[in-house]
């Protein structure tokens, strides 16, 4: 059996994540998601917590009816170095044969441990983007509730989601 990992912030989890959890279960027996830059929360770029982002998961499998075929760990950022980053992957993760994503930093270290890394699909990118769905929130803009599934508007509505955000936009740094 060879099992992928999908690595992504999810901040949020959006239905362009979906579609490649789906996609990615009709390739392989089971998918391990690694929730990336575990460490980081309530910044404008990540908002969530590594926790609510677990819970964003959770409830997006059980609509899939797919919790027995993914795995999930998080994997905190290391400020580039990337020979600890693969390290924190193969530690923190389940194990897994390739791998899957779109963010070169994370292809470079996946690569420089022997990983194979492939690509994901982009399903309407300019539609489910987590930066865009974060500015829609950030402007009270309601549109982001299309763009996430009904199981993940359920965690964010009760987190106050959109609150946050806007909140954070408006910090300076």
């Amino acid at each position: 059996m060879v099992r992928a990992l999908f690595v992504g912030r999810f901040q949020p989890l959006h239905r362009g994540h979906e579609e490649v959890i789906k996609w990615l279960l009709n390739q392989y027996e089971e998918v391990v998601v690694a929730i990336g830059s575990a460490n980081e929360s309530l910044t404008i770029r990540n908002p969530f917590t590594v926790g609510e982002r677990i819970e964003m998961l959770v409830s997006t499998l059980r609509a899939l009816n797919a919790t027995h075929r993914v795995l999930y760990c998080s994997v905190p950022d290391t400020k580039g170095e990337s020979a600890l980053w693969y390290s924190y992957v193969r530690e923190q993760c389940p194990s897994f044969d390739v791998a899957y994503t779109n963010d070169e930093f994370t292809r470079l270290c996946l690569e420089f441990g022997g990983v194979k890394v492939f690509n994901t699909p982009l399903f309407n990118r300019d539609l489910y983007s987590g930066t865009r769905i974060r500015e829609l929130m950030a402007n009270r803009d309601g549109r982001w509730r299309e763009l996430v599934s009904p199981s993940v508007l359920e965690v964010l509505d009760r987190i106050n989601a959109e609150d946050r955000v806007a909140r954070l936009m408006k910090q300076k740094y």
